[in-house]
């Protein structure tokens, strides 16, 4: 989930954390999970959230994993922790197998972030600048992401839990009632809490990240296609004339 400059970009505050794409790539308070009953034969509640949520992190990796391209329009919200403000912006998503991503802000400014396989650029018109990092991997990106490319882990690297869908993510129409969230397994200050909003197949409707500061990063998606044969040339990014390019490393 990318967030308003290259440089405080990360996977799922860039999704996750682009969309996480990412891309990614794409986180819920302990209070949304509400206690189950137990009885005689039936696992703790905790133990029962916790088999539930590793069920719907296959699925969600199952049908990531037989998508060749994902497209979709999406709908962002960055809240401040420490400010109590929030930025709200729009735009469009391209993720094509292995590791392409386009990440392009229509709104409130435009910017566009693409991953080529080999380099991450970000352009930025208002400020005529070009950020690029030739060593930039999609490897890089937490499974948080990466998943959109079916690759990572999600329950090697996170452990997962099904819960209450939040009130944040409850307007996304046709989602389940129980969202998937995911804990790191090593601490990350990326990546606290990460909160999946599930369609009927598996797929990835909305997210919320939530990082170590407890700043919040919501993405709604809309308008989803998948496997409509995107174009390489998508992914490729032209120098604009006259812009300054920075290297990154």
């Amino acid at each position: 989930m990318p967030t308003s400059r290259f440089r405080s970009t990360h996977p799922f505050a860039f999704p996750v954390a682009p969309l996480a794409i990412a891309a990614a790539f794409f986180a819920a308070a302990p209070c949304w999970a509400q206690p189950e009953a137990t009885g005689k034969g039936q696992p703790p509640a905790g133990q029962a959230a916790g088999n539930r949520g590793r069920a719907l992190a296959l699925e969600v990796q199952r049908y990531y994993a037989r998508t060749r391209d994902f497209s979709a329009k999406f709908a962002q919200t960055y809240t401040s922790a420490a400010m109590g403000r929030s930025k709200e912006s729009a735009g469009t998503v391209l993720v094509k197998k292995p590791g392409l991503l386009r990440w392009e802000y229509e709104a409130p400014e435009k910017k566009l972030l693409i991953l080529d396989g080999k380099a991450f650029w970000q352009w930025v018109p208002e400020d005529n600048q070009v950020l690029v990092n030739h060593r930039f991997q999609a490897s890089e990106l937490s499974s948080a992401f990466t998943f959109l490319w079916g690759k990572g882990e999600l329950t090697r690297d996170f452990t997962p839990r099904a819960v209450p869908l939040p009130e944040s993510l409850a307007q996304i129409p046709g989602v389940r009632k129980e969202a998937l969230e995911l804990s790191p397994r090593k601490p990350s200050g990326q990546v606290q809490r990460v909160l999946f909003a599930l369609g009927p197949s598996g797929q990835v409707r909305g997210s919320v990240v939530i990082d170590s500061q407890e700043n919040e990063n919501r993405l709604v998606f809309s308008g989803e296609k998948t496997d409509s044969a995107l174009p390489d040339s998508l992914f490729t990014f032209h120098v604009p004339k006259g812009a300054n390019v920075q290297e990154l490393r």
